[in-house]
Formats: C-alpha cells, sequence, structure tokens
C-alpha cells in the first residue's frame, strides 16, 4: 500500500480557495480563505476542525454545489463548473425517500444512466450485498436501524459508480457501538471499491482509523493549518484504537492541534 500511495495521481486540486457569503446587513461573511488541497486519487481523506471553520463548504465546492468566490477546483487539470457524475455525496441525515423500498432507494441514482432492466437489477443486488443488507431489497426505511439505513445510503452513494464519494458527517448520528462497526465495515468497502473518498468528521479516532491524511483546519475563516499523514499500515483491524502506539500517537497529535487552532475545539 505504501508503494501504491505513492504513485497515486492527483485528481483534484484546490487552489486558492476563498468563499464568501453575505449576511442580511449586505456585509460580507468568510467562510473560506486560501485553501489549497490536492485530492488523490483512491486515497480516503479526512477533513476536521472545529465547527464553523468551514468544512462542508469546502465539501461543497468541491461537489461543485457551490462556486467559491475566488480560486478554482481542477480534477485532472480541468476547472469544474458543477456537480458531475463523478461526485456523490452522503449525508448524516441518510437522505432516503421513505416511500422507496432499500432496493428502490439504491436504484434512484441509477435514473441518469442507460441501463437496461437487468443490468439495473444487477447493480443493486451487488451493492445491496456490497453493504451486507441481503435480504432487505423490499424493507422501507422505516423498517431499518439508523446503522443499516446509513448503509443504504452507501450503497446508493457507489451505485452510479462515481469517482470520487463526499461524506458530510455520516455517522454523527449513530451510538458508538454502530459508528465503530460502520467504521470498520467502510475500510472494506473502500479497499474493493478502489474510489477516492473524501470524510468531514468531528471524531478524531474516526479520522485516523479511516485515513491516508488528515487534513486538520483552522477556525473562522477555514483555513488549512495542517495535513498529517496516517502511516498506520493496512488493513487495519479494531483493536489498533487501543493497542497500536502508532495510532495513538497520531490520534493525540491531531487533538493537539485541534487545540491549538481553537480554544473550545469539539472533539473526542
Amino acid at each position: 500500500m505504501d508503494i501504491l500511495k505513492s504513485i497515486r495521481r492527483r485528481m483534484f486540486a484546490l487552489q486558492s480557495i476563498s468563499k464568501h457569503f453575505e449576511k442580511r446587513d449586505g456585509k460580507q461573511f468568510p467562510a473560506l480563505q486560501e485553501v489549497d488541497l490536492e485530492i488523490k486519487a483512491g486515497e480516503f481523506l479526512s477533513i476536521i476542525g472545529p465547527s464553523g471553520c468551514g468544512k462542508t463548504t469546502l465539501l461543497n465546492v468541491v461537489a461543485g454545489f457551490i462556486k467559491p468566490t475566488s480560486g478554482r477546483v481542477l480534477k485532472e487539470g480541468a476547472e469544474i463548473a458543477g456537480p458531475g457524475p463523478d461526485r456523490t455525496m452522503m449525508f448524516q441525515d441518510y437522505a432516503l425517500f421513505p416511500w422507496l423500498t432499500v432496493a428502490d432507494n439504491i436504484a434512484f441514482g441509477l435514473g441518469a444512466q442507460r441501463l437496461s432492466a437487468s443490468e439495473r437489477d444487477a447493480r443493486v443486488r451487488h451493492f445491496i450485498s456490497l453493504v451486507g443488507l441481503d435480504g432487505f431489497e423490499k424493507a422501507y426505511p422505516s423498517q431499518l436501524s439508523g446503522g443499516m439505513r446509513q448503509r443504504v445510503s452507501i450503497a446508493r452513494a457507489l451505485a452510479p459508480d462515481p469517482e470520487v464519494v463526499l461524506m458530510d458527517e455520516p455517522f454523527a448520528a449513530l451510538d458508538s457501538l454502530t459508528r465503530d462497526r460502520l467504521q470498520e465495515e467502510l475500510l472494506a468497502i473502500w479497499s474493493r471499491a478502489h474510489k477516492t473518498f473524501v470524510l468531514i468528521t468531528h471524531n478524531v479516532e474516526e479520522a485516523v482509523f479511516l485515513s491516508d491524511r488528515v487534513v486538520v483546519m483552522g477556525s473562522r475563516p477555514g483555513r488549512i493549518h495542517s495535513v498529517i499523514d496516517i502511516r498506520v499500515p493496512r488493513p487495519r483491524a479494531p483493536e489498533i484504537r487501543v493497542r497500536n502506539a502508532l495510532f495513538l500517537d497520531l490520534k493525540h497529535e491531531v487533538l493537539d492541534l485541534l487545540g491549538r487552532v481553537t480554544p473550545t475545539a469539539e472533539h473526542h
């Protein structure tokens, strides 16, 4: 994996990204200021920082949902102008349609693709199996636990075959045991799917456990304070959270950095 990481090509380049929003009184509110970041193909990247530092704004810029006030986002050298099928987003609140079954929710994102019914059904079955929901194809979101609903969200994000999966605190609403289990499952899915994952989180342990690199952002206006290489070998077993000295050192390093960027950082 170390060799693969060293030869990964640059997928996205964020160049001098600034974003200002206008408040009701007409004054400009700076959310991001001069952010430079490269996202590598196939990596798992986490972005962490205090509340209000612009993490979600930055993710929305990469997604193409909002345009930066200044700067640009390049994908393999070409500037992105808006959303595209190469990027999908996962949210904390699952964003599932309650009137659709598990299978239909996953299939919903395939509507823009020219697939035959048999091709669509085969892809849906593949991703249901990938996230461990065999037997729940006809269940509705209200019949599922929070963890199962988030698995449906993961499957729906992956089904259109995007190059990049963008995740905005997808596990924040889950209890800690479910969250840990889904982190482990997400790593297994990431290793099989060969996609680029970008995660926004407030949870330091989650960021270190999942990531190749952790980006630490400073307080408003959001700037990149540090980028930490997570040198813990893969695959990563659950017990490294408490038994691996390097993992614990990196976790404390990120915690220390968060303590420096804000006196009231909200982290775990």
